[in-house]
């Protein structure tokens, strides 16, 4: 009989998560770690903040006032005005508050930066994140991870996350507070480059694997993508040079793509008959859909 116990811990200097789980098996205790996506980080120097750069657009579930709307929530916001609060603030304190950050543009989002409200003893003490592609389809970040947030008005708390989220929104949804639903935050994305995207490469044969025999005859090169994607591309080859010995005036070669992952594929050339394939070269195409 196997027995698995979870214990969830709480470091908070150095990862938030983290799953202490213990196996049982034949009387030996065996003690796994599983870290979770998210962990803290200092304000990164070599990211793009979007609030700040005016990138994303801000909608929030409820203002307490139009003095207490999301366009206060930039981190570290002081409007040094009685009348405007220092922060982004809910109309109401319940779980269905959130603040969402929209960009026209898909985007790799690195970090997340929270603060609390700068004129009162007001802050987030813990939240979750979700996101989408399409402003349609939400999706829960590391399976609805909560986070803890902060402990004091002014003190800013960084998350990296491990891998970047690829999304054009991102919503932060307030799971617990102090006094009151009030933030400030940033939230930080690195600038997006063509080979986060699209990429290319070539392969060839690079010996003679098909230059002797009959008959159908296959061999295989391994292709790893300079960048791994988010999910697996699609793929497209072409034969960028062909060095072969023709079957009676025909020749008869393949290249396919085959096991496709988001880290590469396979890329097998194919040869039948009494053709002869000295070398070959393929050129490749691979590109994530959006």
């Amino acid at each position: 009989m196997l027995e698995i116990l979870r214990n969830d811990y709480s470091f908070p200097n150095l990862i938030l998560g983290i799953k202490d789980i213990k196996i049982f098996w034949r009387g030996i205790i065996i003690t796994l770690f599983n870290i979770t996506m998210a962990t803290l980080s200092p304000i990164p120097t070599n990211a793009v903040g979007c609030l700040a750069n005016a990138q994303v657009n801000i909608r929030t579930s409820s203002d307490y006032n139009a003095d207490h709307g999301g366009k206060n929530c930039v981190l570290n916001f002081n409007n040094n005005s009685k009348s405007v609060a220092n922060a982004w603030c809910a109309s109401e304190n319940n779980k269905n508050q959130w603040i969402m950050f929209g960009s026209p543009l898909v985007r790799e989002f690195t970090h997340f930066s929270i603060q609390g409200r700068g004129d009162l003893a007001q802050w987030v003490t813990s939240f979750y994140i979700k996101y989408t592609l399409d402003n349609m389809n939400w999706l829960d970040f590391n399976g609805r991870q909560i986070l803890t947030a902060n402990t004091d008005q002014n003190t800013v708390v960084t998350y990296a996350f491990n891998t970047p989220i690829v999304a054009r929104s991102i919503a932060i949804h307030a799971e617990t507070w102090s006094t009151h639903i009030s933030l400030r935050c940033e939230l930080y994305a690195k600038p997006l480059l063509p080979q986060s995207f699209v990429q290319n490469g070539s392969v060839a044969i690079g010996n003679r694997d098909l230059w002797t025999g009959t008959g159908a005859r296959t061999t295989t090169r391994k292709i790893t993508f300079p960048s791994p994607f988010t999910a697996a591309p699609r793929v497209s080859l072409g034969a960028g040079m062909t060095d072969t010995k023709d079957d009676q005036g025909q020749t008869r070669w393949e290249i396919t793509a085959q096991n496709i992952t988001a880290t590469g594929f396979d890329c097998v050339f194919h040869v039948w008959g009494a053709n002869l394939i000295y070398d070959l070269r393929v050129d490749y195409v691979a590109v994530q859909t959006l």
